[in-house]
C-alpha cells in the first residue's frame, strides 16, 4: 500500500469517527460551572469573536515560515512535491498550535471565570490561524471571503458536538473537493465562490456560533474550579487544537490529492451515515 493510499484510509476512518468530547464534560452539560461559562461566552459575543478571528487568524498566516521549511520559492511549488513532505510540514504547525494553546490555556486557566472571558477569543484566533497556517502546508493560501468559507466549514468539522454535526460539516466541504477534479485552486477562488456570497458567510458564521458555544462551553466548565483551573485550561486548550489541526490537515490532504487527480473514485466515494 502507497503512502497516499495509507492516508486515503486514515481520511475515512477520521471522517466516520465520532467527535471526541470525553464523557466527564458531557456529563457536565446542565452543572452550575457549565451555566457560569455559558454567561461569560453568549452566543452573541462569539458571532463577532468569530469574525474577528478570521481576519486576524488569517493576517497571522505565516507563508515565509513554511517555504523557508521546505526550501522552496513559492507556496505554490508544495502542490508539486509529495504528500509526505506536506504532512510533514503540517506535523509541525500542529504540534507548535498545540504547545501555544497549552500555554495560553494553563495561563488563563488560573485566573478561574475571569480567565475564561481572555482565553475564548484567544482560543478562537489560534485555532483559524492554524488552520490557514496548515492550509500554507499543502500548497493554499487562502485569503479574503474565499478563503474564509473554507475555514469555517473546516472549522465547523473541528467544534462538531456530534456526528450528525461533523457530517454536515463535511458535506458542505463536498462541492469544492468534487471541483479540484477539474479545476486548480485559483480558478476556483475565482469561480465556485462568487456563487456563495456575503450571505451565506453570515449564515455560516451564526450557525458556527451556536454549535461552538455548545462544544466550549463543555470543554471549559472545569477550568472555573479552584486549584485545577491550570491544568485542565492546558489539557483543553490542547485538546481542541489538536482536533482543529486534524480537521484542517485530514481536509487539506484530501484536497491536495483531489487538486492532483489523484484516487477521486475512493475520496469522493464518501457518504454520511443515515
Amino acid at each position: 500500500m502507497s503512502y497516499e493510499q495509507q492516508q486515503i484510509k486514515a481520511i475515512q476512518v477520521w471522517q466516520g469517527q465520532s467527535p471526541k468530547l470525553s464523557s466527564v464534560l458531557l456529563g457536565m452539560a446542565f452543572t452550575p460551572a457549565t451555566k457560569l461559562v455559558d454567561m461569560v461566552i453568549p452566543q452573541s459575543a462569539l458571532h463577532a469573536a468569530l469574525e474577528a478571528a478570521c481576519s486576524v487568524g488569517e493576517k497571522l498566516a505565516n507563508p515565509e515560515a513554511i517555504i523557508k521549511q521546505a526550501n522552496i520559492s513559492h507556496i505554490g511549488e508544495l502542490f508539486y512535491v509529495n504528500l509526505a513532505l506536506c504532512d510533514t510540514l503540517a506535523n509541525t504547525t500542529h504540534d507548535r498550535a498545540i504547545a501555544m494553546a497549552a500555554a495560553e490555556g494553563g495561563v488563563t486557566g488560573a485566573s478561574g471565570l475571569i480567565g475564561v472571558a481572555v482565553d475564548i477569543p484567544t482560543l478562537m484566533t489560534l485555532a483559524l490561524r492554524t488552520i490557514y497556517q496548515t492550509a500554507l502546508c499543502y500548497g493554499f493560501e487562502l485569503k479574503g471571503e474565499e478563503g474564509r468559507q473554507v475555514v469555517l466549514r473546516i472549522f465547523g468539522v473541528a467544534s462538531a458536538n456530534s456526528l450528525k454535526e461533523k457530517e454536515a460539516a463535511l458535506v458542505s466541504l463536498v462541492a469544492i473537493k468534487q471541483m479540484l477534479q477539474q479545476q486548480t485552486w485559483a480558478q476556483i477562488q475565482q469561480t465556485a465562490f462568487a456563487t456563495m456570497g456575503k450571505e451565506a458567510l453570515v449564515f455560516a458564521i451564526k450557525d458556527l456560533a451556536a454549535q461552538l458555544g455548545i462544544n466550549l462551553t463543555k470543554r471549559k466548565a472545569l477550568t472555573i474550579v479552584p486549584m485545577i483551573g491550570a491544568a485542565v485550561g492546558a489539557v483543553v486548550n490542547a485538546s481542541f487544537i489538536k482536533d482543529v489541526g486534524w480537521a484542517a490537515r485530514r481536509t487539506f490532504q484530501e484536497m491536495w490529492l483531489l487538486q492532483h487527480g489523484q484516487h477521486a473514485q475512493h475520496l469522493l466515494s464518501y457518504q454520511p451515515s443515515n
